[in-house]
């Protein structure tokens, strides 16, 4: 990133940055701890080719523009194994990305997310689909065509 700032970047991270509007206590294990979080976000500050910090930790799918850093989106998505039980998929463009949240369809999958839904005193659904549509299913426009596929 210090090299090519301006080169679009996504970055996967199994924590969050930040965890907002949680149901749920957020404890030390939540998240990275203040101030690696903010080491991370003055780095994606100084770098605006940065567009996505992907996380899982959390179990919850949740869109969060990060304050420090407005040109990059946090996406936390849900677990596979549980409720809702599905995956996100990432498409990028050169015009720019789209987050969708996509259930598992097999019936042994779908027995098994009706199931775990009850977690957390039935409060798991309200946590792990995210407020609104918006947290698990997103499009941002954005230039991506400097995506050169060097590593």
């Amino acid at each position: 990133m210090r090299e090519q700032p301006d080169q679009p970047t996504l970055v996967f991270g199994h924590h969050p940055l930040t965890v907002r509007d949680s149901l749920f206590p957020v404890t030390r294990g939540h998240c990275l701890d203040r101030r690696q979080a903010g080491s991370v976000l003055d780095a994606y500050a100084d770098a605006p080719g940065v567009f996505l910090h992907h996380a899982g930790h959390t179990h919850r799918n949740k869109r969060t523009v990060l304050t420090r850093a407005p040109h990059v989106t946090q996406q936390e998505v849900a677990a596979a194994k549980e409720y809702p039980g599905g995956f996100t998929l990432l498409r990028v463009h050169s015009g720019g990305f789209a987050l969708n949240h996509y259930k598992a369809g097999d019936l042994a999958a779908r027995q098994w997310s009706e199931r775990s839904r009850r977690v957390a005193g039935g409060l798991w659904p309200h946590h792990s689909l995210g407020r609104s549509v918006a947290d698990r299913n997103s499009v941002t426009v954005r230039d991506l065509s400097g995506i050169t596929g060097r590593l």
